[in-house]
């Protein structure tokens, strides 16, 4: 395999797999900010229930609802930290570079006289771009190219993570739902 060849091979297969990435930062930034919209309104909504009938939600009520709030501030500062929005633009940017050099490789490929200098020139900026980013996942690289020999536990555990914020909806909805049947029977217990 000729150096061309190489960096041809290898720039497609990262832009694939960085591709990858950035779709999974952002549905991961869409699943924690639907998360955390829907735990904030509920959070809300039970505090001013509250104020209506102060044992909606039993004796413990109140407390279980600071603990509600608090866990709340502390998933949307972990979230904050990790940076999806941010991380998922910078990974676009990436894998778009990524996808130029790879198709100016296939390209100087097609034409089949690449210089010496054409093909270091292409091979720095492959190293430049991988150099600018956070590397992907082995789930990303995975499922980019369908490729075998990729732990499917990493595929799996990668598709929890971005499906957690989901099933913590359970929680909002747990915290709503007796405001709900207050509400609908007119406050009556």
């Amino acid at each position: 395999m000729s150096e061309l060849d190489h960096v041809a091979e290898r720039s497609y297969k990262t832009y694939k797999a960085r591709l990858k990435a950035a779709e999974r930062l952002q549905a991961r930034q869409r699943a924690w900010n639907t998360c955390l919209l829907a735990l904030s309104i509920a959070t809300t909504a039970a505090s001013v229930a509250l104020l209506s009938d102060g044992d909606m939600y039993g004796q413990a009520g109140p407390t279980v609802l600071v603990c509600v709030s608090v866990l709340a501030l502390v998933v949307s500062l972990s979230v904050a930290g990790l940076n999806y929005g941010v991380r998922s633009r910078d990974m676009f940017m990436n894998y778009r570079g990524l996808q130029r050099v790879s198709v100016e490789a296939e390209s100087l490929r097609e034409r089949g006289d690449a210089s010496r200098e054409e093909v270091t020139r292409l091979s720095d900026r492959f190293n430049a771009l991988l150099d600018d980013s956070e590397n992907h996942t082995e789930a990303d690289f995975g499922t980019s190219l369908a490729t075998s020999g990729v732990n499917p536990w990493a595929i799996r555990a990668s598709a929890t993570l971005t499906l957690l914020p989901y099933v913590g909806l359970i929680v909002p909805v747990a915290v709503v739902l007796p405001f709900v049947l207050w509400a609908i029977w007119g406050g009556q217990d």
